[in-house]
């Protein structure tokens, strides 16, 4: 996924904010982990103030373009997120939409053929 996206960094985490996996990069996976936190309790406060539908993605943009990419999803029950960082004017819905259905398909256990 980060090849494919040109992604600078990428972990999957717990709501909690527990991260499960990270791609080794030049990011620190706790430092991307406590923002991925911080923005997850903006939503919720959001969420539970505006009364608004469940949020499937969340994106920053930093002044140099680079993009930190929030993107929730619930499998059997339980939510995750998984958290890119995009460099600029990188497209990245469509690779982390793939990465997202192949995440499901392990947690589910049918990734070993």
């Amino acid at each position: 996924m980060n090849q494919k996206g040109r992604f600078q960094s990428a972990v999957l985490a717990t709501m909690d904010g527990l991260p499960i996996a990270s791609v080794p990069s030049s990011f620190d996976a706790d430092t991307t982990t406590a923002m991925v936190s911080l923005v997850r309790a903006l939503i919720n406060r959001v969420y539970h103030q505006l009364h608004l539908a469940k949020v499937d993605e969340v994106s920053l943009i930093g002044g140099d373009g680079k993009r930190l990419v929030c993107r929730y999803f619930t499998h059997d029950g339980e939510d995750f997120l998984l958290a890119v960082v995009a460099p600029p004017d990188q497209s990245y819905r469509r690779v982390t939409t793939q990465a997202i259905r192949a995440i499901k398909v392990g947690l589910s256990g049918q990734g070993h053929g």
